[in-house]
């Protein structure tokens, strides 16, 4: 019953991802796009219901996301080859993992059974194999902390320093009414701060940053 959860719960976050824009690769959001979306190949081939859906059966599963999550974000915009990225992902997938799981018994060897995060990061994202398969092959567990230490190097390499244009520390925290009632479409706040725009060149040196409370 987990597994049918993850597939789920993957194949939503991969129509969200991709209708936004994004695409499976190995490097950034797409790697993540990618390991998840091969996650959910590989937990339906591991339970034999592939055999059972085959792709038609897993493409409609996408078709009853859009329906699902229509009420929330109304009728989702045609993505004429959606349908076609999933398949070469599919495909890719197929030809991948035979080749590189000979790469990775070689590294076990090398490693004497013993693989570390680096090895596990590798082979996802240098090689293209999902973390359950690199499980199946070495028969060691998912490290905890692999998707966790996978997001943080992503940052290190992709995320600029922040830079700190406004000092709000000396504000009160701002009540966040949304998570009180998510419907409500007014409200009444008290403005406490008004800051100069440093931000926008056009408006430069204004006074009209308004901080509500």
């Amino acid at each position: 019953m987990k597994e049918v959860y993850i597939v789920l719960d993957h194949t939503r976050t991969v129509l969200i991802t991709i209708t936004d824009g994004s695409l499976p690769s190995n490097v950034g959001g797409g790697g993540n796009v990618r390991n998840i979306l091969r996650r959910c190949f590989h937990i339906l081939k591991k339970n034999g219901w592939w055999d059972k859906l085959q792709m038609e059966g897993f493409l409609q599963i996408f078709e009853h996301h859009k329906l699902d999550l229509q009420g929330i974000y109304g009728k989702f915009n045609e993505y004429r080859s959606f349908d076609e990225i999933i398949k070469v992902e599919y495909e890719r997938w197929l030809t991948t993992d035979d080749a590189q799981a000979k790469n990775l018994e070689g590294l076990i060897k090398k490693r004497k059974g013993d693989l570390t995060i680096d090895d596990w990061i590798v082979a996802m994202q240098s090689w293209g194999m999902s973390a359950d398969k690199i499980s199946e092959v070495c028969k060691q567990p998912i490290p905890g902390n692999l998707y966790y230490e996978i997001s943080v190097r992503q940052e290190k390499v992709a995320k600029a320093p922040e830079k700190i244009l406004y000092s709000t520390i000396n504000l009160p925290e701002t009540t966040n009414l949304y998570y009180q009632d998510g419907k409500q479409m007014s409200f009444d706040a008290k403005v406490i701060s008004v800051y100069t725009n440093v931000h926008d060149k056009n408006k430069k040196n204004e006074r009209n940053l308004i901080i509500l409370d």
